[in-house]
């Protein structure tokens, strides 16, 4: 495995587990706006926070059911598609922008020129087109990203700084 795809997903392995403390009751800071929920592992202001915005999506086709999550990691940059079955591919289209993919056999992580592309689109957004690809199956899905700008307003409202602030 490549050095950036090692980092990348320790990255994507150190978000799953800060997710499983969130639903534990342990993230320091926790906010929710529509299906996207925000947190912030440290409350210590100017600290980075640890913070990541997640939402997650599901689908049933004949193919059979599709649970997955789109991540954020805000201090990092980096963007997954994580869920079950695993996906191997993902496209991201944000709005008329072009797309991103990724590929992955657990983890499906944007490189990070796509990932920073799709942050900042996701900033000014009326519209997410995913589409989710595992071994059996293709899963078609469209978000709003109100959630996820709303997050990031907590964030700032939160104290912690953010790339580009």
């Amino acid at each position: 495995m490549a050095r950036p795809r090692r980092a990348a997903f320790a990255t994507l392995t150190t978000l799953v587990g800060c997710l499983t403390w969130a639903t534990a009751g342990l993230a320091a800071q926790h906010f929710q706006a529509d299906d996207w929920i925000t947190e912030c592992a440290d409350a210590r202001v100017g600290s980075g926070g640890n913070c990541s915005i997640m939402v997650p999506f599901w689908e049933t086709t004949d193919g059979g059911r599709g649970s997955f999550a789109l991540v954020v990691m805000i201090e990092t940059g980096n963007i997954g598609i994580v869920g079950s079955p695993p996906p191997v591919k993902a496209v991201v289209r944000v709005d008329r922008n072009p797309s991103a993919t990724c590929h992955g056999m657990r983890y499906c992580i944007f490189p990070a020129p796509q990932a920073l592309a799709l942050i900042k689109q996701l900033a000014n957004a009326n519209l997410i087109l995913i589409d989710v690809y595992t071994a059996k199956s293709q899963f078609s899905f469209s978000l709003s990203p109100k959630g996820y700008q709303a997050g990031i307003a907590q964030i700032r409202a939160w104290g912690h700084p953010l790339n580009g602030d």
